[in-house]
């Protein structure tokens, strides 16, 4: 039973058909399926944290095959924060403590299996030298259901009041579509992405705003939420702007605007790509193999048993 190279996945991310690998994806020399009546052949079972309250579930039905299969892992997977998970989808987590979860596969470094928002595939941002002007873009949806998300609007709010252009688009602004219309040149031309997160010092919580939509987009990062020293274990050296770093929003939006003015400071932040260093090959080793290739690393390294004390730190 030992190196099973099937994973499981019980359900789509969300429960959306479109989410996640497809039937039958190679990972490595692992398969990936949605199939539950395979689930005798799996050497891994993931379930995504909007399933885990579902009357589906195996525990209801295969309590005694669970026990006797050691060699089977269950592994929980989110990308959210706890915070949200608990507080904006009510989702209480603890009820499958206690043995039940065998791995975690989220965001978090010390995760099992490391899932951050940047896969191993992607995880190459570049630097895009067209001329770019000093708006700001900020996308959001999430406005006050989280006190993070009612902190980075106040936050933002002040950047604005102390002078900085910052076009705003989203759910909260009222102008999804607008966004949505919007050419690639315009994008393109944005200098900096206000990666601002919904929690406040979740550690290793950062996302696509960070990754897609700044570093990967060629856009410098400008962050709020994650820990400075958090962010700096995740990120290439010298990639973004933290929040933490200026006493007020004022003091940040008087940088921001002495950057747009200075080209020679603004390159500063790209300097990574040109001069990458000792610092970038450790993450470049960080991304190296990410989500399900880890995931199914483990599975053919005939793995000892791990049973995760809390899925909900």
């Amino acid at each position: 039973k030992k190196g099973r190279s099937l994973i499981l996945c019980w359900r789509h991310r969300w429960g959306i058909p479109t989410e996640g690998h497809a039937e039958g994806t190679r990972i490595g020399e692992c398969e990936i399926t949605y199939n539950r009546s395979r689930i005798a052949e799996a050497g891994a079972v993931v379930f995504h944290y909007t399933g885990l309250d579902k009357e589906e579930m195996p525990w209801k039905h295969y309590s005694v095959y669970i026990r006797i299969d050691p060699d089977q892992y269950f592994v929980y997977t989110s990308l959210e924060a706890p915070n949200y998970v608990m507080h904006g989808e009510h989702k209480s987590l603890n009820q499958f403590n206690g043995g039940f979860i065998n791995w975690t596969m989220t965001y978090r470094r010390d995760s099992n299996v490391f899932c951050p928002y940047f896969s191993s595939h992607v995880a190459r941002p570049y630097y895009k030298p067209e001329p770019k002007y000093i708006p700001q873009l900020w996308v959001v949806s999430n406005c006050d259901l989280l006190r993070g998300s009612r902190l980075r609007m106040d936050y933002v709010t002040k950047l604005v009041e102390a002078g900085l252009p910052v076009d705003r688009y989203g759910k909260c602004f009222n102008n999804k579509e607008e966004f949505a219309g919007m050419s690639s040149k315009d994008l393109n031309s944005y200098k900096f992405y206000l990666s601002f997160e919904n929690a406040e010092n979740c550690k290793d919580y950062v996302t696509e705003k960070f990754c897609q939509k700044g570093l990967e987009d060629g856009r410098v990062p400008v962050v709020w939420g994650p820990k400075k020293s958090d962010v700096e274990q995740l990120a290439p050296p010298g990639s973004f702007i933290h929040a933490d770093d200026f006493e007020s929003p004022a003091k940040l939006a008087a940088y921001l605007l002495y950057l747009d003015k200075n080209d020679t400071a603004y390159r500063e932040y790209f300097k990574w790509v040109e001069y990458p260093g000792e610092e970038m090959e450790r993450i470049k080793k960080l991304y190296a193999r990410t989500r399900e290739e880890v995931l199914c690393d483990k599975l053919l390294s005939n793995p000892s048993p791990n049973i995760v004390e809390s899925v909900t730190d």
